[in-house]
């Protein structure tokens, strides 16, 4: 069985099914598709990890994130189906900070905008 690849992958709530629905991506840039796996070990490669939720009032709110070594992230993913988590996951690589932060930065003000939009129409 041939292994997936893929640089990192978002997975949201499916609105239909509840399920999880997984979207994958490979980096677009030369200097990111050439970086080095950083932590690369035997159990599996690092990864980045961020996690948005509903929070009581049912709008989205950003909840954490974090690095792990997973030896498949998808199975992890799966296994978070009931959780109401979603987010990103990404392979840590030598030049993966700057990306990952600026998904961050820029999936925080698109939650805050989009929540201020809601409160508004209430």
């Amino acid at each position: 069985m041939q292994s997936m690849t893929y640089d990192g992958f978002f997975f949201t709530p499916n609105a239909e099914d509840g399920e999880l629905e997984l979207s994958f991506f490979d980096y677009n840039e030369e200097k990111l598709k050439n970086a080095e796996k950083v932590e690369n070990t035997a159990y599996g490669d690092k990864y980045h990890i961020a996690f948005f939720k509903p929070n009581e009032e049912g709008f989205v709110e950003f909840d954490e994130t974090f690095e792990a070594i997973f030896a498949d992230p998808v199975a992890y993913v799966e296994n978070l189906y009931g959780t109401e988590l979603f987010g990103c996951i990404l392979r840590k690589t030598t030049q993966s900070d700057k990306w990952f932060n600026n998904y961050l930065t820029k999936a925080k003000e698109n939650v805050t905008i989009h929540n201020i939009e809601l409160k508004k129409g209430l």
